[in-house]
């Protein structure tokens, strides 16, 4: 629009002027001014919302500017869709504001809080699927996602964030505060401690890069104490060289269709897995650590001596999801790698719309969606018979009208809207409706139907052909967001299971831990645990044994009498 001619350009550019110096009430005055010419004039209400969204402090007696900032947007953005994308990030930023505000006020999610987010979320991610060049709305998008319990994809936003902005601060930051987060939520020492010291790194980049960035002192002391105490070289430079090989390989990484890759399969295995952060382990930012390309997630039951078939029941079911996570992991990689033992089995046909059939890495490929797919539903199935709904297999699903997140009771109240149940949901919902729908019909059309990826020439716009570079990206976001799951529901039985304890140790019952985990043997504490049960159980043999000598020799004393 040329408002050149307009006899509110004066006021208008004032308004604009003092919205940038912060000044918002004057910036209101002069865009109230434009507006009591038209109250229609779109780019005037875009601006007003972004002053209302900007000046709002969180006092409830100004909650309704962000209200009437949503109004506004909500009412152009059909009106200008060629601007979309910021009114988009606007409206994302009004809906992020509300929930943050409010979760600092309650301490906890409710509904309210929930559904804010998600819109937040949402609006976000329209803004980036119109242009992914905006770091700022990368990095509201994680924040968001960390606020779900969503921690692993909002990482990943946070790097998409640094890809295109190495220097900006406030990404550094929010993926301090992330791994401050996970610090708290994992078990493993050596984890936490990992955890917490990138942390805090991440957080003195930020610092460094913007001395004065407000943040409470408190913590401002926390983090330079800990650098300083440890001697911690805080540089960005050598951070970018370690880190931005993987950062990058979440863009670069292209399907391999046609090439032979060098060196053995088990060498490419580790280093694809490892780069595209596919393990289960939390040491994301390291190369080679020795932990950081292992699958080190678990979890344990609080059990009496008793009852062995409860835990072993769970720890199967909790397996079994694993297992196929590492099955969808190895058969993707293998996609990738395209096997030169596999090759005699490449027989393509030609077709004029260049479709990719038939080579059989294509063909892998889809497998490992398909694979990585079924755990969703594998996942409610665990739920269901911890929370002990007793659903039957039939009614138990992970979405959709049967969804054991939103059926028998509303799983999320029950459990208090506990954060990682909330993870659970936030992913349901954008599958089911959102970002993720096509999740559901690419399975159902490689499972019933017929599903034609294509590597050159045009895609037909029909539900049955996708570019073979989106499907790849799209499968590998899946494990991701799949990673996310498996930590988040780790983290939720975790955090059940040591209330058991602390209620156990209140009665003066010490129930030892129960975990699960491949080298059980090597683990210090469940060996004590079973010496101790071991020398329990030899010395009650032995009092048996004597106790049935006892009987014996007394008995016959009285049959000589």
């Amino acid at each position: 629009m040329n408002i050149d001619n307009e006899p509110w350009k004066a006021d208008y550019f004032e308004a604009y002027n003092y919205c940038n110096a912060g000044e918002y009430e004057k910036a209101l005055l002069k865009i109230n001014k434009v507006l009591s010419f038209d109250k229609n004039i779109i780019s005037a209400r875009s601006l007003k919302a972004s002053v209302l969204i900007d000046s709002w402090n969180g006092d409830p007696k100004t909650r309704k500017n962000i209200f009437e900032a949503i109004d506004h947007l909500k009412a152009i953005i059909e009106k200008d869709p060629e601007n979309k994308k910021i009114y988009s990030m606007n409206l994302g930023n009004a809906y992020y504001q509300l929930a943050k505000n409010d979760l600092e006020a309650e301490g906890k999610l409710n509904p309210e809080i929930i559904n804010d987010l998600e819109k937040a979320k949402r609006c976000f991610q329209e803004s980036l699927s119109i242009c992914e060049d905006q770091p700022a709305v990368w990095i509201n998008k994680g924040n968001t996602l960390d606020y779900l319990g969503r921690h692993f994809e909002a990482l990943y936003c946070y790097d998409r964030a640094v890809l295109l902005n190495p220097r900006h601060y406030n990404a550094w930051g929010e993926r301090g505060i992330c791994c401050w987060t996970l610090s708290r939520l994992v078990e493993n020492k050596e984890d936490k401690t990992k955890l917490y010291r990138d942390s805090m790194i991440y957080l003195a980049i930020e610092l460094k890069l913007y001395p004065s960035f407000e943040i409470n002192d408190f913590y401002k002391k926390l983090v330079n104490d800990f650098i300083q105490q440890n001697k911690v070289l805080v540089d960005l430079e050598t951070t970018l060289k370690e880190q931005l090989p993987k950062k990058r390989a979440i863009v670069e990484e292209r399907f391999n269709v046609y090439s032979k890759q060098p060196g053995s399969f088990k060498d490419f295995y580790f280093n694809f897995c490892e780069m595209h952060n596919l393990f289960l382990n939390t040491h994301f930012d390291c190369n080679n650590c020795g932990r950081s390309n292992s699958d080190a997630i678990n979890i344990s039951f609080i059990s009496s001596i008793n009852d062995q078939i409860r835990p072993y029941k769970f720890f199967k079911k909790w397996y079994s999801l694993i297992d196929d996570y590492k099955t969808a992991r190895f058969f993707l990689t293998l996609a990738q790698y395209r096997h030169p033992d596999f090759l005699f089995m490449d027989n393509p046909r030609y077709e004029s719309d260049y479709s990719l059939n038939y080579y059989l890495n294509v063909e892998i490929l889809k497998d490992a969606f398909l694979i990585a797919f079924n755990i969703y539903d594998k996942v409610a199935f665990l739920i269901n018979d911890y929370e002990e709904l007793g659903l039957k297999d039939e009614n138990v699903s992970f979405w959709d009208g049967k969804s054991i997140l939103t059926i028998k009771g509303n799983l999320m109240e029950k459990e208090e809207y506990n954060k990682n149940i909330v993870a659970l949901f936030s992913i349901k919902k954008e599958i089911e409706k959102e970002e993720f729908t096509k999740i559901k019909e690419i399975r159902n059309l490689i499972a019933h139907r017929y599903f034609i990826l294509h590597d050159t020439g045009g895609v037909e716009h029909s539900n049955y052909h996708m570019d073979i570079q989106d499907f790849f990206k799209f499968t590998l976001y899946m494990l991701l967001q799949i990673k996310n799951i498996l930590y988040s529901l780790s983290f939720f039985i975790t955090e059940k299971e040591n209330h058991k304890r602390e209620i156990a140790e209140k009665e003066g019952k010490i129930i030892p831990t129960l975990e699960w985990i491949h080298d059980w043997e090597k683990d210090d504490e469940i060996t004590k645990i079973a010496k101790k049960l071991e020398n329990e159980l030899g010395e009650a043999t032995d009092k048996f044994i004597s106790d049935i000598f006892e009987i014996i020799n007394k008995n016959s004393d009285e049959h000589e009498k």
